[in-house]
């Protein structure tokens, strides 16, 4: 079963902030600033809602459920005059999803060369489901960027650099399989004002992977007994060793809309769509007995190319 969990929190438009409106003869230089639509130094803190889909294009792999969790993003103004800000985030989702794809019993063919005379091998694949397992992530991301105004919007362009952790739970198994990402973000909000005088920003975002490490712990699953067959004796498969791979090709986008209904309330929606590309092909260890005799055999896999989309929603605290 090969799964990606890409899952991925959005980079935070700015908070709005109020400023008292001055008089004609002292209005400051720079209205937009004074006004709330600059990028405000501050804090929010996010609670997330969402669902994802994790499929795999070449094969009836499908993984979904919903994912709750939270967010915190602290901003702090660089250079007010000349609009520069940084800020940092650190969030994650988790909870529980469901597999529904395909499964193949294990089975062992005659082999001269194998100590014990057979080799290991994959019988039919046949659809099958698994429910309940684990699944969560982490994500940091440091950003800076600088904002452009005018009297009613702001263009507020942003890079930095993003690491997310994820872990996918199965068969009762916890942390089963981890993948951590290191990537580099761009992006941009667009931030104006609507109705009742509020601020209404739209974010889009290009993530661009460049390194991924991935560990699958087939260790912890142990062993079992296969009963014979009318072709095959009985064999017990002993145990597995842990396989990595390494990803190098990989994107997403992210989209949001935020409005601030209040001075520290906000709501916003948002989508992430990720594409990472197949590994490299690498070997793991399977010991396995047949008729007493023991003998360890290389299985080569990879991981595929894989999608995930995401949607949710958040709502936020800002201090």
């Amino acid at each position: 079963m090969k799964q990606f969990l890409c899952a991925a929190v959005l980079a935070l438009s700015a908070s709005h902030a109020f400023a008292q409106a001055p008089t004609a003869s002292a209005r400051p230089r720079d209205t937009a600033a004074a006004d709330g639509l600059a990028t405000a130094a501050g804090h929010e803190v996010d609670i997330n809602v969402g669902s994802y889909t994790y499929s795999e294009p070449d094969a009836p792999i499908s993984i979904h459920g919903a994912k709750f969790g939270g967010q915190y993003t602290g901003t702090v103004v660089l250079n007010e005059r000349q609009h520069w800000f940084a800020q940092a985030d650190v969030g994650g989702l988790g909870g529980k999803v469901t597999y529904d794809g395909e499964c193949a019993p294990w089975l062992i063919r005659p082999n001269r060369g194998s100590p014990n005379g057979y080799e290991l091998d994959l019988g039919t694949f046949s659809p099958c489901s698994e429910s309940g397992d684990v699944d969560w992530y982490i994500e940091g991301r440091a950003l800076a960027g600088k904002d452009f105004l005018n009297r009613t919007w702001a263009l507020s362009p942003y890079s930095g650099t993003g690491i997310r952790h994820l872990s996918n739970g199965t068969s009762g198994t916890a942390g089963y399989r981890t993948d951590t990402y290191l990537y580099v973000p761009f992006g941009v909000t667009v931030r104006s004002r609507v109705a009742s005088n509020r601020a209404l920003s739209v974010t889009v975002e290009y993530d661009r992977l460049l390194h991924g490490w991935q560990t699958t712990r087939d260790s912890e699953l142990g062993g079992g007994f296969v009963p014979a067959t009318p072709s095959a004796p009985a064999f017990t498969i002993d145990s597995f060793s842990d396989i990595s791979f390494t990803q190098h090709s990989g994107w997403a986008f992210r989209a949001s809309a935020k409005y601030q209904a209040t001075r520290h309330w906000s709501v916003r929606p948002y989508y992430i769509r990720c594409d990472v590309g197949a590994s490299p092909v690498n070997d793991e260890t399977v010991a396995f007995t047949v008729n007493n005799i023991t003998a360890r055999e290389q299985l080569s896999a990879y991981e595929p190319f894989n999608t995930t989309n995401e949607v949710g929603v958040k709502l936020g605290f800002t201090f």
